[in-house]
């Protein structure tokens, strides 16, 4: 997974979502397709959807850190590597190619 190529929601404007307990529930408009997403993987969302333009992955896991109250943001790499695979799939994100 590139480090330096920005990440970005699909299509952030088809994206309507609601948020219970940590969990996030996502509409995707563009596929009609609805996602339930664990708390990181929510928070992901919601950065990347706060980041139109794009957000490189060190920016990226210090965003998803601050909002998870987590000091160290290395810590959560390999989670938000593998959240951001599988949104990949899911056609909610994608990484633009460096």
């Amino acid at each position: 997974m590139s480090r330096a190529a920005p990440w970005r929601a699909v299509a952030p404007q088809a994206i309507a979502w609601r948020e219970w307990d940590d969990e996030l529930v996502v509409y995707d408009d563009a596929t009609g397709n609805t996602h339930h997403l664990a708390p990181l993987g929510g928070k992901v969302l919601i950065a990347l959807l706060t980041h139109p333009s794009g957000i490189e992955l060190p920016a990226l896991l210090q965003v998803v850190a601050d909002a998870a109250g987590i000091p160290d943001a290395r810590l959560l790499a390999p989670n938000v590597e593998e959240a951001l695979t599988e949104m990949a799939g899911l056609e909610l994100a994608a990484c633009d190619p460096a």
